[in-house]
């Protein structure tokens, strides 16, 4: 039973996400993370359904968290929903809106079901919050709660103490405007290393001995060795082209204290106040703001530093009334 939540509930999640980490502890949430790896996609399915069922009998949940993506996850649960008449809350990450990719009607189609049909929908800002609702669902808005790392030991980095460092938080995707950030990073080959996340290998024609000698690209690595750099890197960045997205990668900048350059979207540019700097899509505007940020660096991260303290006594504010509100659904 959890205490503070006063109804049995779970949390489930068939991915390694941040925000299903830090939502799941704010609300005080037993999370589950269920990861299976097979290469074939249907024995990953099938195990990853075996192990949610299993769950859900030991456990015998009033209300049921479930993370989207994965669609099949969410499908799962409207389908117990339908059966047992258990409440399903669904956390939707942008692609358990829209999709990852444009012109996925097939997969929006899905998620439009899982809406309707869902308790509530949880959302990171209220643009989605109206798409919910006018979708025919119910709409919950909770940005992710600032996370809470642990940092066991102390990597090897090639950091450069007599630069400025800044991790790009990439994932390669099409929303990324990651051609323009590159074009950016020539205009400071004097001042500052940049380490670039995730698998780059997806990107055609994408490779280190095209790119700037102060890029690095870091290609897939640990957990740990992102928090690292997290932890250790004097700036971030975090660009996409979609104005209703709210970036994970901004949220762990704030949570480690770093300033961080972000796309100038209304939904970002009303919550993150102060710590970050916004720009446009494009590489001139990239790099003019982030001019601004390296020529202000010890005063954006103070900025940074105080906007976290305010983010969690916001954050301290807002959690019984969202308890509340799950509750009585």
């Amino acid at each position: 039973m959890n205490q503070e939540f006063n109804l049995s509930s779970v949390w489930i999640t068939w991915e390694r996400q941040t925000r299903n980490r830090s939502a799941s502890a704010y609300l005080g949430i037993p999370l589950f993370e269920i990861i299976e790896t097979s290469p074939y996609r249907i024995l990953r399915y099938t195990k990853s359904i075996l192990r949610t069922v299993k769950v859900l009998v030991e456990n015998r949940p009033e209300i049921i968290f479930a993370q989207n993506p994965s669609i099949v996850l969410a499908l799962l649960m409207v389908l117990i929903k339908k059966t047992i008449g258990t409440k399903i809350i669904i956390d939707a990450h942008n692609s358990g809106i829209h999709g990852p990719e444009e012109n996925q009607a097939l997969l929006k189609r899905m998620n439009t079901y899982v809406i309707k049909n869902a308790n509530a929908t949880i959302v990171t800002n209220n643009i989605l919050e109206d798409y919910v609702n006018e979708t025919g669902g119910r709409g919950i808005v909770l940005p992710d709660p600032l996370p809470h790392f642990q940092i066991k030991d102390k990597l090897a980095t090639e950091l450069n103490p007599n630069r400025l460092n800044a991790l790009c938080i990439t994932s390669w995707s099409a929303d990324e405007p990651f051609t323009e950030l590159l074009r950016a990073t020539e205009d400071f080959a004097d001042t500052v290393n940049f380490y670039f996340s995730g698998s780059y290998q997806k990107v055609k024609d994408l490779s280190s001995e095209k790119l700037p000698d102060n890029v690095k690209l870091l290609g897939f690595i640990s957990e740990e060795a992102y928090f690292h750099y997290l932890s250790n890197v004097d700036f971030c960045v975090d660009l996409t082209t979609r104005s209703d997205c709210m970036v994970c990668g901004a949220y762990e900048s704030i949570a480690f204290e770093k300033p961080i350059l972000l796309s100038a979207s209304e939904v970002q540019k009303s919550y993150f106040r102060d710590g970050a700097l916004f720009c446009e899509n494009d590489s001139t505007s990239i790099s003019h703001s982030m001019f601004e940020m390296v020529q202000n660096i010890d005063a954006m991260k103070a900025r940074a530093t105080e906007f976290k303290q305010l983010i969690l006594l916001r954050e301290s504010d807002k959690k019984n009334e969202l308890l509340k509100i799950f509750k009585n659904l």
